[in-house]
């Protein structure tokens, strides 16, 4: 089996709901200079960061994941819980002088959301060298998820010059990363991960439909919320429905998706499969609030995925 390092974020997520939808406080010829507050019926902290969350989904189901990312001052207990649930910390550093990443997320009653994040520690991400580490670990591929955008590039280039397998993640930093970078970064992905809006904002940048893009052995997922997902492979599209369970946090879903079907790839099953393991796995995180509280067991994750493949 392959091993697997995530980059990305580590990060204090504060979550905040709102008992209605963002539309009925925005006004469509006023989105010029929008000024309006939420009132927020309840709020929690959890731990997160992308490289964090499928860190920890992906060891619920038996794998063996690496960070590679920087925590701040205050990240002792975060890098305990994380140890505690079998994900490997051997490389992430300690920036001292700065705290670990904070997000803040809005969401409203239909499960759309607002994010803030302030970087903190993950502004040292920039500095990293993957060749330290993956010559360490047999047969690895990278994560390269939301992160410090000189940390993104620096990745790119060096899993292009280094010849070393990578999944590309960039979600929201499409529209600012270099346009070569983009490019690159699709060009040489063994995987590409995007919602249909961030698959629809490469096309755009990228001028040509990501089917274009891509050689017939790279794979590109794109997921669909409540619609499920859509896998791109060998020359044509796979649907992937959704496990149906009541929804009580969206938070961290794309990242549990991520982590269900790298979970499948890393142990070499189909690509529908890969996408349905994904499917499972945020079932289970959608299901409780925050993105690191939920508790499934191997098992209870097989169980469900008999019932959909």
């Amino acid at each position: 089996m392959k091993n697997i390092i995530l980059t990305g974020s580590l990060s204090f997520d504060y979550i905040f709901d709102v008992n209605d939808s963002f539309s009925n406080y925005i006004l469509p010829d006023k989105i010029h200079q929008i000024n309006f507050s939420f009132v927020i019926d309840s709020h929690h902290k959890s731990w997160g960061g992308t490289a964090a969350n499928q860190a920890f989904y992906l060891a619920r189901l038996d794998t063996n994941p690496f960070i590679f990312a920087t925590g701040g001052f205050d990240f002792d207990d975060f890098n305990k819980f994380l140890k505690k649930n079998r994900v490997r910390t051997d490389f992430i550093r300690i920036a001292k002088n700065l705290p670990t990443g904070t997000g803040f997320v809005i969401t409203d009653k239909k499960d759309n959301q607002i994010w803030m994040y302030s970087k903190g520690a993950m502004k040292n991400n920039s500095n990293f060298i993957l060749s330290t580490i993956v010559d360490k670990i047999i047969d690895p591929i990278i994560v390269i998820s939301p992160n410090e955008p000189k940390a993104i590039i620096n990745f790119v280039n060096q899993c292009e010059n280094d010849k070393i397998e990578f999944a590309f993640d960039p979600a929201f930093y499409i529209p600012t990363l270099p346009i070569d970078t983009l490019y690159q970064g699709v060009k040489n992905a063994r995987i590409i991960f995007g919602n249909d809006y961030e698959i629809a904002f490469i096309e755009k940048r990228l001028k040509k439909l990501i089917t274009d893009l891509v050689k017939k052995d790279q794979i590109v997922v794109k997921t669909l919320g409540d619609q499920g997902s859509e896998i791109f492979h060998n020359g044509k599209w796979i649907k992937i429905g959704i496990y149906k369970t009541k929804t009580l946090d969206p938070t961290g879903a794309g990242d549990a998706y991520r982590a269900g079907f790298l979970s499948g790839y890393l142990n070499n099953q189909p690509i529908k499969t890969c996408g349905w393991m994904g499917a499972v796995v945020a079932s289970f995180a959608i299901e409780v609030k925050g993105t690191m509280n939920l508790k499934f067991t191997k098992q209870e994750f097989e169980k469900r995925l008999a019932k959909v493949i």
